[in-house]
């Protein structure tokens, strides 16, 4: 039995409060903060309120940790006020734990959707209106999602590793997932996982257009209700396993044990949930499972619960198919009705509330709850917060656009554990496994490329670094499509679609194992956003498309092709700049061989982007020749899956995971402890030519083999670490190879792949 994992430390930044006891004490007295927006101009808005968080407050603990935050929300590049309140909320749960980020190994991961927007929607608006501006606006330092983990980083480490991930509203709750993993890999000690989002014209103006808000404070559950509330915030949590060293030296009370959790995709519609509630009915029952409980053991819910109508009646449907007889007896609520939906920072901050339900033993209400819809058929806490005796076990439901759904089970410090001790006394011994099995490792058994060289299978990915391509062709990915189901994908989507599609016939991968979809993305979708925001500040927000905004979300490529291909398994995006394809291979192959998941497709998709060549290029490129080199369309897939798992299915496996590294700043540490070829045919495969990657190689155990660049054959792109990826597992799968090592290298950060047969 794997040691449990402890929350230690929360911090909070809510519109009701900056600081845990300062949300806390509102919350639980049902106050609201959702009022008209002031932080920008929301004329002509159909619904204009929303929960904004104290300017001032914020300033004022900001300067506390050296950042300069006007209170009317302005924050000088690279930060932005996404970033300001996560290093707020970072820095209570730091202090909370009593964590030294320096001493120990501490783990950073940040979840998101919006980034630096506010700050960069009139600077985008500019470049979309005057497309031959060659500034480099410092703003922009602020716009990449990874902004917020960089400030991070600059401001409390180094960590021992950082992650930047998307997942629309579940970012948040998929980031303690992804903490979760890592400690219980051994990889860190203890992490520093949560999500923050700030308030934006762009996401207003978005939910407006799809009518999914309510003119007034929303009301969750309520036989009235006819829409959410946005909000902003932060919260971050110290997670860390029970039986570490620097916990027990420290010696912090945990306030509540991460016991349970599941992920997965609806794989029905980018904004619609599916109304069966079969998927988050399934993730409920798989995590509380996960937890070594059951439904008999729940005490409370705390729900994702919008105030949409087609939202809450599916989390209500979904409570009684999971639940089953217990529905009746637990109380669930939602703090949207008192915060507003604070998007990627609802995951975290909700499920900071439920560890803190947990610790505290009261409940906290659903506020605007006034008449309860007898639809639903929920016990709900109306109004204002109650004490109870005890809360043994809680869940935490986050739910995002493209059905990207995630349940975390929070419980009383080893609950599960006290309860297996009381049967094993009762009863003779048995496997009592809690949380995923661990596999033996992970391995390749598709690879796909598609861009300017057409599209490449796993046979035609081995030669790929041999042969030119015409970079001025158009890339049209409609010929490989379904037209009828893929009408709503982008043309960002349709790239990762037909690479995916590819990757996965190449593996022979059938509906019998849950697969999910894994892609690094730098910038997400930045022309098209600009283009939106042009069209906000030139024709007024009435004018925004509803089709539009939702592929404007990061992730909104990865939950396209969960839909498009049905599939259902964990679905996200991570972001880390040029090495965003490296990112999501490496996370990937970390959640399979953890047992976390059973199968996913990685790579990465850049669609060619004009404001990405003439702005983002020079800014955050790692090499001169990043932002001259012409950019191209570019998707690349491989898929990841147990080897266990794969050699039972009698699936053909392309390439071994033989080690996967990744740094921050100084890489020689962790290249210490590469470990060298054994002796037959290997090479090393760059995204691009790299003077940095090409001397880490010298400095290492592969610096007598040869070395192949993928960029002089298909063109510059933020997606050529996956592409690297594909061809190194495609070149030992053709026989070429026995080894292959790739190294991806971005600002100040870089990953390591080594493969073999």
């Amino acid at each position: 039995m794997s040691a449990p994992l402890w929350v230690t430390g929360l911090g909070l930044i809510t519109p009701l409060g900056v600081g845990v006891e300062a949300t806390w004490s509102r919350l639980v007295r049902g106050d609201r903060a959702i009022r008209d927006v002031s932080l920008f101009d929301a004329a002509g808005q159909r619904a204009a309120v929303a929960g904004q968080v104290d300017g001032a407050a914020l300033s004022a603990r900001a300067a506390g940790l050296g950042l300069a935050v006007d209170p009317a929300g302005g924050v000088a590049a690279p930060w932005s006020r996404t970033s300001a309140m996560a290093a707020v909320a970072a820095a209570e749960a730091i202090e909370a734990a009593g964590i030294d980020v320096r001493a120990e190994r501490v783990g950073l991961v940040v979840g998101g959707t919006t980034g630096g927007m506010f700050e960069n929607e009139q600077v985008l608006a500019r470049l979309h209106a005057e497309p031959e501006c060659r500034e480099l606006l410092v703003q922009m330092l602020s716009h990449p999602l990874t902004a917020t983990g960089d400030c991070l980083e600059q401001r409390f480490g180094p960590f021992a590793r950082v992650r930047t991930l998307a997942s629309a509203c579940s970012s948040g709750a998929n980031a303690i997932v992804l903490a979760a993993a890592w400690l219980l890999a051994g990889d860190v000690d203890v992490v520093v996982a949560g999500g923050a989002d700030g308030l934006c014209r762009l996401t207003l103006t978005g939910f407006n257009a799809l009518g999914a808000l309510d003119p007034e404070p929303c009301r969750p559950f309520d036989r009235r209700r006819r829409g959410t509330s946005l909000g902003e915030g932060a919260a971050f949590v110290v997670l860390e396993r029970a039986d570490g060293a620097g916990r027990r030296a420290r010696g912090p009370r945990p306030l509540a044990e991460l016991a349970g959790w599941a992920a997965g995709a609806e794989a029905h519609h980018i904004t619609n949930p599916a109304a069966d509630g079969a998927l988050v009915a399934s993730l409920i029952a798989r995590a509380i499972a996960c937890a070594g409980l059951a439904p008999g053991d729940v005490d409370y819910v705390n729900a994702h619960g919008t105030g949409t109508p087609l939202n809450d009646a599916m989390e209500a449907t979904a409570l009684r198919r999971a639940l089953g007889g217990d529905v009746e007896r637990i109380p669930v609520s939602s703090s949207k009705g008192q915060i507003g939906h604070t998007l990627g920072g609802a995951g975290a901050i909700e499920a900071a509330i439920t560890a803190l339900v947990v610790s505290r033993r009261t409940l906290v209400p659903t506020a605007g709850l006034d008449e309860p819809d007898p639809a639903l058929s929920l016990v709900h806490v109306p109004h204002a917060g109650r004490e109870v005796p005890r809360v043994r076990a809680a869940l935490s439901n986050a739910f995002g656009f493209g059905g990207m759904d995630t349940v975390l089970v929070f419980t009383e410090p080893e609950l599960a554990r006290r309860r297996d001790a009381r049967a094993a006394r009762a009863a003779p011994p048995a496997s009592t496994a809690r949380g995923p099995a661990r596999e033996a490792g992970a391995v390749v058994t598709g690879a796909a490329v598609f861009g300017a060289c057409g599209l490449l299978g796993t046979a035609e990915c081995a030669a790929l670094p041999e042969r030119r391509f015409d970079l001025d062709g158009a890339v049209d990915p409609d010929p490989h499509l379904s037209a009828a189901r893929a009408r709503r994908l982008d043309h960002a989507s349709r790239l990762a679609a037909v690479a995916v599609q590819r990757a996965l016939a190449d593996a022979g991968a059938g509906a019998d194992v849950e697969t999910g979809v894994l892609l690094g993305s730098a910038y997400g979708n930045v022309d098209a956003s600009a283009a939106f925001m042009h069209r906000i500040f030139d024709k007024g927000p009435r004018t925004a498309s509803p089709a539009d905004f939702p592929n404007l979300v990061p992730s909104s490529p990865a939950g396209h092709v969960s839909i498009y291909l049905g599939l259902h398994g964990p679905t996200l995006t991570t972001a880390d700049l040029a090495a965003s394809g490296e990112s999501a291979v490496v996370q990937a192959v970390q959640l399979v061989a953890g047992g976390f998941a059973a199968r996913l497709v990685a790579g990465a998709v850049e669609p060619r982007s004009d404001i990405v060549g003439r702005v983002l290029a020079a800014l955050f490129a790692h090499t001169p020749s990043q932002s001259r080199v012409a950019r191209t369309d570019t998707a690349a897939a491989v898929v990841v899956e147990s080897e266990l798992g794969a050699r039972a299915a009698g699936t053909r496996i392309l390439a071994r995971f033989r080690q996967v590294l990744e740094w921050r700043g100084d890489a020689a540490g962790p290249l210490a402890s590469l470990s060298p070829p054994g002796g037959g045919r290997a090479e090393c495969v760059l995204p691009r030519p790299d003077e940095t990657a090409k001397a880490l190689i010298a400095r290492s155990g592969w610096a007598a083999c040869p070395v192949r660049c993928c960029s002089p054959s298909i063109g510059e792109s933020d997606a050529l670490g996956a592409v690297a990826v594909a061809v190194a597992a495609a070149r030992i799968a053709s026989g070429l190879l026995d080894e292959a090592l790739v190294i991806g290298i971005a600002r100040g950060r870089g990953y390591a792949i080594a493969l073999g047969r």
